[in-house]
């Protein structure tokens, strides 16, 4: 049956970047931004959006200075635990929205080109980006994988970055993610050439936000941006 009104989203604080390296893209301009996953609350079940930082990595500790909310104690702060997340959705691999996806058993909802860019040296923490074969789920583009959820397909971050599409008669709710580092990208609909793959993916990220704001009207949240974005027609 169609969904008759959008299911409860609840955003979770995963962690808050308090420093970056000199290379960093955002380095110049850097102040601590959150990192943030969502809990859906759908009739079939309770989905999360990505899973933040892990913990115990040396590298990551001393490059970013995350503070780190663990998954259960975040999860705790909406009355869940991990044993009521039904599906998991990952945005992207980069290591701070894959990082405790370990803790849960759920099925995993990915991009294929993803999994596939997540090979990559440096790209990511491998051991925080690996998915049991058991719990993986690829998906290949834009997919419906509930009644009122879409998988929509927004490259340009990274190669196979996903946003969620949600939606119920006339309201709709995206969880954009990363697609945009800034909500002033998203109202603009022009990417930040910090928030690139690299500079030849700024075409991709520039259809990815078009693609999304073509959906108005809708409220969006991003990963790292507190602010909740309208976008009307």
């Amino acid at each position: 049956m169609p969904l008759r009104v959008v299911p409860v989203v609840e955003r979770l604080t995963l962690a808050v970047v308090t420093a970056v390296p000199e290379w960093h893209p955002e380095h110049a301009r850097f102040e601590p931004f959150p990192v943030y996953g969502w809990v859906v609350r759908h009739p079939d079940g309770v989905l999360l959006v990505d899973t933040g930082i892990g913990t115990d990595n040396s590298v990551i500790d001393e490059l970013y200075h995350p503070e780190i909310a663990l998954l259960a104690d975040a999860l705790g702060t909406v009355e869940l635990t991990p044993s009521d997340i039904t599906a998991v959705i990952v945005s992207h691999l980069h290591f701070d929205h894959c990082g405790q996806l370990a803790l849960l058993d759920a099925p995993v909802y990915v991009q294929a080109e993803e999994r596939q860019a997540a090979q990559s040296p440096g790209y990511t923490v491998p051991d925080w980006a690996a998915i049991p074969e058991d719990r993986l789920r690829l998906v290949r583009g834009d997919e419906q994988i509930a009644e009122g959820i879409a998988l929509m397909s927004t490259p340009g971050h990274t190669p196979g970055h996903q946003s969620v599409v949600i939606e119920a008669a006339d309201e709709r709710v995206v969880l954009a993610a990363q697609c945009a580092f800034r909500a002033g990208e998203l109202r603009s609909g022009q990417p930040a050439a910090s928030n690139l793959h690299d500079e030849t993916w700024e075409s991709a990220a520039r259809d990815s936000l078009q693609n999304l704001r073509a959906l108005a009207p809708f409220t969006a949240q991003l990963s790292h941006d507190p602010e909740i974005v309208t976008i009307v027609p």
